[in-house]
């Protein structure tokens, strides 16, 4: 059976969506949370800043394997680069002091294998930013303010790539 692909405007209309619902709650929230940039732990934004800087490395590869998904994954490539130095600012202007968490603790990214098979290289990249989305969506409604807020673009972001690829 024939399945119509999202036009443009239809992906732009699901991720404002998701974006009006995410900045609702965090709005609401925000007074509320316990969670502050200055407490002791990990630094929440760390995992998604690594998850964006892993989705470029995968994006990358995917576009060098499949011309015909080149111009989708270099387009999510480019969006996933500008989240993880949104992300990787936020954390410096926090913990001026720290070095951030992916050069302190890991080796470089090494490209990912990508099948060689179109479809599954797709699928790979859906799920990605299925799981960026999920986790920056989840994430947004316990942090205040600015995070909450840059958290809920990602999460946007990330819905209308899903719908893009799907």
């Amino acid at each position: 059976m024939f399945q119509a692909r999202p036009s443009r405007r239809q992906a732009l209309a699901a991720g404002a969506t998701t974006a009006a619902l995410l900045l609702a709650g965090p709005a609401a929230l925000a007074g509320c949370t316990a969670s502050a940039p200055g407490s002791e732990g990990p630094d929440p934004l760390d995992a998604p800043a690594r998850r964006a800087e892993a989705d470029v490395v995968l994006a990358a590869a995917v576009a060098g394997a499949h011309s015909t998904l080149a111009t989708a994954a270099n387009a999510l490539s480019a969006d996933r680069a500008a989240h993880a130095r949104a992300l990787r600012a936020e954390l410096h202007r926090v913990h001026p002091d720290q070095m951030p968490s992916s050069t302190a603790k890991s080796p470089p990214a090494v490209a990912p294998a990508v099948s060689s098979d179109p479809a599954a290289a797709q699928a790979a990249l859906t799920e990605a930013m299925r799981a960026a989305q999920d986790e920056a969506a989840e994430l947004a409604t316990t942090l205040p303010g600015y995070r909450a807020a840059l958290l809920a673009s990602i999460a946007a972001c990330c819905a209308t790539h899903t719908a893009v690829l799907a």
